[in-house]
């Protein structure tokens, strides 16, 4: 089987959002390296393809990380191993193998996927070529970190074992083209346009126009020549980036070391206590405090409350430098990522209070799209023109 994917891949601090081939693929970001597979008794191959990606199992041979074999994504973090995560405000993306192992291991998991969906069997062997558009955070975002992260997916071919029990999918994965673009900037093209070219619509804008009694035709277009100022706020950093138009705006570089995850490290002790665990990752944690059917989300509520009160604060203090910075000639606030959905209730008001005073109109995204965000316009620009013109360049010789 020889598939050609497109692939938005926003590797996430907490979660990985990668769209492969049009697919939303939602996981925590964690793998753990492992030395034999957790089946032994003979199941079907076929029973696995549905849900593949709640308990993917890959061995990697690739030139860009540690070959080995690894659990990734809800599989490792419900396996009592012990994971490896990006640990916030320390790692740099770039040099990590974690973006590599997991992103690798989701394409293969999707490829596995829909040549079983085409040829109604288990391959055993599937030839990937992928275009792929990826961010790193404004602050580590350099050309010289971004060319070394393209080359690391670019250099040499990739081979992937995709495990269905005991049978085995082996996944060859050649990136054609790897583009890396600073956090944030994809979210431009995603607030214009969908996911077929036309001007976005529709749900999502909905809060937004009631609030400013916007014309119901509103659509993304508003959006297409407006300076605005993003706040994308994860789990172990919030980015600041303006933008106008489809520009980045180069001279408001803007990140700081804040975010969902240093309020979960904060809180993590006292919620260890109170459920009588002496330790648990942050990523388990996240997962209680996204679930409310959860027996400890109340818990995990109460332990979080102050924490992330500080890093509301200090997220505004941000904010406020940047308007400083840019004499307040911003059309509209965008708040979305993460860690925005759990914040909403703290930094909505404070938000809302600044945009009235300066004149600026606030857009706080709603919670189904606010995580999707990055993926969805790393998708629309690894489709798009920009993408493809930048791709022909880079085959031109120098």
């Amino acid at each position: 089987m020889n598939y050609h994917f497109y692939v938005g891949n926003d590797n996430g601090n907490s979660e990985h959002d990668i769209i492969v081939d049009g697919k939303l693929i939602q996981q925590p970001n964690v793998n753990c390296a492992v030395d034999s597979l957790p089946w032994s008794e003979e199941q079907s191959p076929e029973s696995f393809i549905k849900n593949l990606q709640e308990q993917l199992v890959v061995t990697i041979d690739s030139p860009a990380t540690r070959p080995g074999m690894y659990y990734v994504g809800k599989f490792a973090l419900e396996s009592g191993e012990i994971l490896d995560n990006l640990q916030i405000g320390i790692d740099l993306k770039s040099e990590m193998d974690l973006p590599i192992i997991n992103t690798l291991a989701q394409i293969s998991a999707v490829a596995v996927q829909k040549a079983y969906e085409d040829e109604k069997k288990v391959p055993d062997h599937i030839e990937l070529e992928v275009d792929m558009a990826t961010a790193l955070p404004v602050t580590q975002h350099t050309d010289e970190n971004a060319a070394r992260f393209e080359k690391r997916f670019m250099s040499g071919t990739h081979h992937v074992t995709v495990h269905l029990g005991i049978h085995r999918v082996a996944v060859k994965i050649v990136f054609s083209f790897a583009k890396v673009v600073p956090e944030a900037t994809p979210v431009i093209f995603t607030l214009q346009k969908d996911s077929e070219g036309n001007w976005r619509e529709g749900e999502i804008f909905q809060a937004f126009t009631e609030t400013y009694g916007i014309d119901k035709k509103f659509n993304g277009s508003f959006f297409k020549d407006k300076r605005i100022l993003h706040v994308d706020i994860g789990d172990g950093s919030t980015e600041y980036p303006i933008t106008e138009g489809n520009k980045f705006l180069r001279q408001f570089v803007h990140g700081s070391h804040h975010g969902i995850g240093y309020a979960i490290e904060e809180a993590l002790n006292d919620f260890n206590r109170l459920i009588h665990l002496p330790d648990s990752p942050r990523q388990f944690f996240s997962d209680v405090v996204k679930n409310p059917k959860h027996k400890y989300h109340a818990r995990a509520l109460k332990t979080l409350k102050r924490p992330l009160e500080m890093q509301a604060r200090q997220i505004m203090q941000n904010v406020k430098r940047q308007l400083t910075k840019a004499r307040n000639e911003i059309d509209v606030i965008c708040v979305y990522g993460g860690g925005s959905i759990i914040m909403e209730p703290i930094l909505n008001p404070l938000l809302k209070e600044l945009c009235d005073e300066r004149e600026i109109k606030l857009f706080y995204v709603p919670e189904l799209y606010a995580v999707q965000l990055n993926a969805m316009g790393l998708d629309a620009f690894v489709r798009g023109k920009i993408f493809e013109a930048l791709k022909n360049k880079a085959a031109q010789p120098v």
